[in-house]
């Protein structure tokens, strides 16, 4: 099993645009739980909200695909693979305010060649903020 820095490191985001903490458990193929600690001197607070800092739900969005890349792409051998967002439905419940520490979850549900279809959700505390679903498409890496 890769530790979380490892399998993060798989991404192909980098800070600034890596939304992922920690990986809390990973089934390859199957599902994901990960959290993404919110601390609020985030760059992109400066022009969401000043003074009233909220988290931008397309990042909550972003950070439960950066979760779903890793259930299917996450390699032992540490090679990278990629995808992109083909298709992104995702409800936000409630607002979330920093800081937060919001716990992702990403369960594959279908695939279809190179199209992966997840139910996702993302918790702050106990109380859910988003639920929906995604899909995935691999990608070549270029380069």
């Amino acid at each position: 099993m890769l530790r979380t820095d490892q399998l993060i490191e798989q991404l192909p985001h980098k800070q600034p645009f890596l939304f992922l903490s920690e990986v809390l458990e990973i089934e390859t193929g199957d599902c994901a739980e990960a959290r993404w600690d919110v601390v609020g001197d985030e760059d992109f607070f400066k022009g969401h909200f000043p003074g009233s800092p909220l988290v931008p739900g397309v990042l909550i969005a972003e950070s439960l695909a950066q979760l779903s890349g890793l259930v299917v792409f996450a390699d032992p051998a540490g090679e990278v693979r990629q995808a992109v967002l083909a298709q992104c439905d995702v409800r936000f419940e409630r607002q979330v305010t920093p800081p937060a520490s919001l716990v992702l979850t990403s369960k594959l549900t279908r695939s279809l060649g190179p199209l992966h279809l997840f139910d996702v959700r993302a918790t702050n505390g106990s109380v859910r903020v988003a639920r929906g679903s995604l899909a995935l498409s691999a990608t070549e890496i270029s380069g």
